[in-house]
């Protein structure tokens, strides 16, 4: 009976610690000199510390894009993963006649624990007895965001928009970034058909 408590408490943790609230995107900066024109072609290239991974979060973002009618393309769909050659990166820009370039610098860090506390009563007679067992229930990572959108279109690539994400559980974030970023970039008009 206490093993099933400590489960059912367990996965209730669990559930409200992995990330019930959204992404939310404050535009920082849009260029007063841009003039919106229809955007076809989008490069996406997500850069992380260290050994994380942050392939989830081109493709997402690619993913939500092409949901709007737009073009996508991951830099991990095309180069090696590691260091990226500018150069390499450069000459795809142009050679497909890329619109805009998003660079998403994403950090991490680790979550606050979720511990759960159970109080377990025991008799023995008339006084009873009481114990407590504390259990850390989960320990994720938390994810930030720096967007920026240049237009390589121009010479030297100019930046468009730049924007910053809240804190959020690495586990929904990917979708969730890139639902908050292709909004702010249509309301911003830098996404334009």
């Amino acid at each position: 009976m206490n093993r099933r408590l400590l489960a059912s408490v367990a996965a209730l943790a669990t559930l409200s610690a992995s990330g019930c609230a959204g992404t939310s995107v404050t535009q920082l900066w849009r260029n007063p000199d841009y003039r919106s024109r229809p955007v076809h072609r989008v490069f996406i290239f997500a850069a992380m510390p260290g050994h994380a991974n942050p392939v989830q979060f081109e493709n997402a973002l690619a993913r939500e894009l092409a949901a709007k009618g737009f073009q996508a393309t991951t830099a991990s769909s095309l180069f090696p993963a590691g260091r990226m050659n500018r150069i390499q990166v450069q000459e795809y820009v142009v050679a497909n006649k890329v619109d805009l370039f998003i660079l998403e610098r994403l950090t991490t860090e680790a979550a606050d624990p979720v511990t759960v506390t159970t109080t377990v009563a025991t008799s023995n007679g008339w006084y009873g007895s009481y114990a407590s067992q504390t259990a850390v229930v989960a320990q994720g990572t938390d994810v930030s965001a720096r967007v920026e959108v240049y237009d390589p279109r121009t010479e030297p690539d100019t930046l468009l928009w730049s924007g910053q994400s809240n804190v959020i559980d690495l586990q929904g974030a990917p979708q969730s970034l890139s639902a908050a970023v292709t909004s702010q970039l249509i309301e911003a008009k830098i996404l334009v058909k």
